[in-house]
Formats: structure tokens, C-alpha cells, sequence
């Protein structure tokens, strides 16, 4: 089995949940995307953030997506 490291990043206009889920989905679906990757095969997501930016945990978004068996 292949395994690759994909690495993304966003920004938001505000510390909202609406504006961090829709960014990280976003960049989600793009990366998911670009990448050809069916995110069955994903192995596990970390996500990070600045300390301004905590009106809403980023995993949220992968878990409205569907990523519900992903660490």
C-alpha cells in the first residue's frame, strides 16, 4: 500500500463556526479533489490552528462530510 502526506491550509473572514466549517470544507473538497483521492482511503486528518480562530473545532466539517471512521 502507498501512502502520501498532503498538507492545506485556509483562511477565514471570521471566527465563526459558518466561516471555519465552510473554509475547511473547502479546502476539503478541494484537496480530495485535485488530488483524485476517494477520502475512504484516508488514513487519518490532523488538523491545526491558530489560537484566534476557535469558535468551531475543524474535524466538525470532515464529520458533516461523511469522514465519521477517519482519526
Amino acid at each position: 500500500m502507498i501512502f502520501y502526506a498532503i498538507r492545506g491550509a485556509i483562511t477565514v473572514k471570521e471566527n465563526t463556526p459558518q466561516h471555519i466549517l465552510e473554509g475547511t470544507t473547502t479546502l476539503l473538497e478541494t484537496i480530495i479533489e485535485k488530488n483524485e483521492i476517494d477520502y475512504k482511503d484516508i488514513v487519518s486528518i490532523i488538523f491545526t490552528g491558530t489560537k484566534d480562530l476557535d469558535a468551531q473545532y475543524p474535524a466538525v466539517a470532515a464529520r458533516k462530510m461523511g469522514m465519521v471512521d477517519i482519526p
